[in-house]
């Protein structure tokens, strides 16, 4: 999933940062319709999305969150998104997010990886239009949130329409990687 997603979202912008013929332009299209097509393989029957197409049935949520960031971008530009995967995913999204429930794990890696992970699922939904502002707000009062933890969750409160909320989020925090 990660690597269909990867080899077309880029795409998506080049027509904006540079010149391309229309020969490059009408590729640049066939390569995101057919990368769309393909991620609709990995879509399992509850929605979410596992990291291999077709006979695998573990959801990877990373890939979940990747692959529907790319899609709503997609859509966003006037690509086509099969209604009945988007339907399947937002719910999957919205079912991880609402079920999500910060744990205190030994390894602090995994945790941060769990708060980060949540953070885009929360993001984008709310690029999908479906903010879930009461997972939000449980994230957001999670102690020790990592800076890109906070940073993913203040742009979802963005997107959601809520500015004050996304600025008290991010005042302070640094840009430093």
């Amino acid at each position: 999933i990660e690597q269909t997603t990867s080899s077309v979202f880029p795409q998506l912008f080049l027509m904006k940062i540079m010149e391309l013929t229309e020969n490059q332009k009408a590729e640049i299209t066939n390569n995101i319709k057919a990368g769309i097509s393909r991620l609709v393989g990995f879509q399992l029957a509850d929605g979410g999305m596992s990291y291999w197409p077709e006979y695998y049935s573990e959801v990877c949520e990373w890939g979940t969150n990747y692959a529907g960031h790319f899609l709503m971008e997609a859509e966003r530009q006037g690509y086509s998104i099969p209604s009945g995967f988007k339907d399947k995913w937002v719910s999957y999204q919205k079912k991880a997010a609402n079920g999500w429930r910060n744990q205190d794990w030994k390894d602090h890696s995994t945790q941060r990886e769990e708060q980060i992970t949540q953070a885009y699922r929360l993001y984008t939904l709310a690029l999908s239009g479906n903010a879930e502002l009461g997972a939000m707000n449980r994230l957001k009062e999670v102690k020790d949130l990592t800076l890109e933890t906070k940073w993913r969750l203040a742009a979802a409160y963005f997107l959601a329409g809520k500015d004050k909320t996304a600025r008290t989020l991010a005042e302070g925090l640094t840009v430093d990687v």
